[in-house]
């Protein structure tokens, strides 16, 4: 949701923490010739909004939810609708489902109400919305993905390891899967793009791609590896070293690791 407006010149503007992001920070919202109304999101651990707050700190909505994003109490302090719900979901108010892009989500039963619509590349359970609502999210409604809060403190430990390890020179952070002039290559099923963990050199001089999860979240890493094999196929076997600006090949899909 980047902007939604109504018949009766009502306009609201969502910005959100970074460009790559479906965490909310803020809405700008505006109504005819009045003055840009600012408000600031304050998510919880997985990103999804409990508080609408004013310039001055004033809170103007908040709401409480249970684990799987069912509502507990919603209140409104000022006449204001706010409908975002876990990262990608929009709220429809008639229903009690969630727009999630490409199917609706029952916050009631934690579950989708559709199969996913790229069958078992999602996962095993064609209706589950992730494995720890915690510390996974769904954005798009077909694939789940760690939550990047989460995720960030992850890679970070994981990072430090690796580069005890093999040296900070031999590991490289955050690699896009690259064809042999340099361009992205972008998975010709999902129209995505696939970022590598970490992309270390072994003591045999190979460079080796490394994808980071949960010590519970090895096996939900199978889109992401099958997503990561349809990109080789079409070409994506190189990732760019960051700092000599050369082109390195890669043998073999990423080796998953758990990290506590």
């Amino acid at each position: 949701m980047i902007q939604e407006t109504s018949l009766n010149q009502h306009s609201s503007l969502y910005i959100y923490t970074d460009q790559n992001s479906y965490e909310p920070l803020a809405r700008i919202d505006k109504r005819g010739n009045d003055p840009e109304k600012v408000m600031y999101f304050h998510t919880d651990l997985n990103g999804a909004p409990e508080e609408l707050t004013d310039e001055n700190g004033k809170i103007l909505w908040e709401c409480s939810f249970q684990l799987w994003g069912k509502r507990i109490h919603e209140i409104e302090h000022e006449p204001i609708k706010q409908n975002l719900r876990y990262q990608g979901q929009y709220l429809d108010r008639e229903t009690g489902l969630h727009y999630n892009t490409f199917r609706y989500y029952d916050p009631d039963i934690g579950r989708f109400t559709q199969p996913d619509p790229i069958g078992l590349l999602g996962g095993l359970n064609l209706y589950q919305y992730a494995p720890n609502g915690l510390t996974w999210i769904d954005p798009w409604g077909w694939a789940c993905i760690p939550n990047k809060k989460a995720g960030m403190k992850r890679e970070q430990r994981a990072k430090d390891i690796l580069e005890k390890r093999y040296g900070k020179k031999n590991v490289l952070s955050e690699r896009y899967l690259r064809d042999n002039k340099g361009k992205s290559v972008k998975d010709p099923l999902t129209g995505e793009r696939r970022r590598i963990d970490f992309v270390v050199k072994g003591q045999d001089g190979k460079w080796r791609p490394v994808e980071v999860t949960s010590r519970t979240g090895a096996l939900n890493k199978g889109p992401q590896i099958a997503k990561e094999e349809r990109i080789r196929e079409a070409g994506g076997v190189f990732v760019k070293n960051k700092n000599t600006g050369q082109l390195i090949q890669l043998d073999d899909v990423s080796t998953v690791i758990g990290v506590k």
